[in-house]
């Protein structure tokens, strides 16, 4: 029988993106305050917009690394029925074994993900509540044919480790 492994948010990593974050959105707001700063042109228009994207998307940033710090639980859980994965924005929730086909990796802005292919995505997209989130996991099962996919970027464990995980669990599900 295999046993549960649970793996926590890599917290340094998380700080790191926060800070990160939190820079980009003084860069941002300087954007759109001082736009003359950063052009010789009379027009700050392109500028100004620039600083309101930049501003934007390092406050829903800075808000998900927030969150991601405070929160004690662990963020993927391996066991013997599935995966419990709550490691990303567009996390699946729960996985079960039985509904996995395949495991692969594929290469997403030279970002590692391990992907896993189920055999009735729809369900999978069905559960997601948040229409954002379902969005990016319809543009998943569009690009890499599974709307699945994790990724060890901000988890206490490597890529390699994670994937060696996974697959020694889904064999043991599948040599059942």
């Amino acid at each position: 029988m295999m046993q549960t492994t649970t793996i926590a948010i890599n917290k340094k990593k998380t700080l790191r993106n926060l800070v990160i974050a939190v820079l980009l959105l003084l860069l941002g707001i300087l954007f759109v305050l001082k736009p003359f700063l950063f052009i010789r042109s009379d027009d700050p228009g392109v500028i100004k917009i620039i600083g309101y994207i930049c501003t934007a998307l390092s406050g829903i940033g800075i808000i998900v690394f927030v969150q991601r710090l405070r929160d004690k639980k662990e963020v993927l859980v391996i066991d013997a029925e599935g995966i419990l994965d709550h490691s990303s924005g567009i996390a699946a929730g729960r996985i079960w074994w039985k509904d996995v086909k395949s495991i692969r990796v594929e290469q997403v802005a030279d970002q590692p993900f391990i992907m896993l292919e189920v055999k009735n995505p729809l369900v999978y997209l069905q559960q997601q509540q948040n229409p954002v989130k379902k969005r990016a996991m319809e543009l998943n099962l569009q690009l890499y044919k599974t709307p699945v996919g994790i990724s060890a970027q901000f988890l206490n464990i490597g890529f390699e480790q994670l994937l060696q995980l996974l697959e020694t669990a889904f064999r043991e599900f599948r040599g059942k």
